[in-house]
């Protein structure tokens, strides 16, 4: 029979990732690497609108997994909690590039990697900030924020070099 503590401790394994979260060192890192990938084919198999109501799911859903995470271990920023590294960098490849030739789809994907990285550890302008709310909110928040600092910048790197995004800016 499945008790409440075994599904709260099945839910603080999807707040990990498991087993990504468990990983020693850079969980984090680890998580948006893979996230890249899973992201990336996500988006060109199922269309930017599908790609947009899954990664709006992921930041809702990973909400109340951080949650039961922080509440089941008493822990106030688990490292091993690897969901919100998803949900941001979900946000960064809605900036990724249209293109036939393999190389700048590499390159693109390889700048949203890098350009979340960036934002995500070093919590610069508003970032830091939204880590400080409570809970799984600070957790969530900063990681978003992070997300549309790192789509931004994309943009306008990508825009300036006149590249075709998938997600057409107006």
């Amino acid at each position: 029979m499945i008790n409440r503590k075994s599904i709260l401790v099945f839910c603080a394994r999807l707040a990990e990732v498991y087993p990504i979260g468990a990983i020693k060192y850079a969980p984090g890192t680890f998580a948006s690497f893979i996230a890249v990938f899973i992201g990336f084919n996500l988006i060109t198999s199922l269309g930017i609108l599908n790609y947009f109501f899954i990664t709006c799911i992921i930041i809702f859903v990973g909400y109340f997994l951080c949650e039961i995470h922080i509440r089941l271990y008493n822990k106030k920023d688990p490292r091993e909690i690897v969901i919100d590294e998803f949900g941001g960098q979900f946000i960064v490849l809605f900036a990724t590039i249209e293109s036939e030739n393999i190389f700048y789809n590499f390159m693109s994907l390889t700048l949203s990697f890098l350009l979340f990285r960036f934002f995500d550890i070093s919590k610069i302008g508003p970032i830091k900030k939204f880590e400080s709310l409570p809970n799984g909110l600070g957790i969530m928040a900063d990681d978003i924020i992070a997300g549309l600092c790192a789509f931004i910048v994309q943009c306008a790197i990508l825009t300036s070099l006149n590249q075709k995004m998938i997600i057409k800016l107006i």
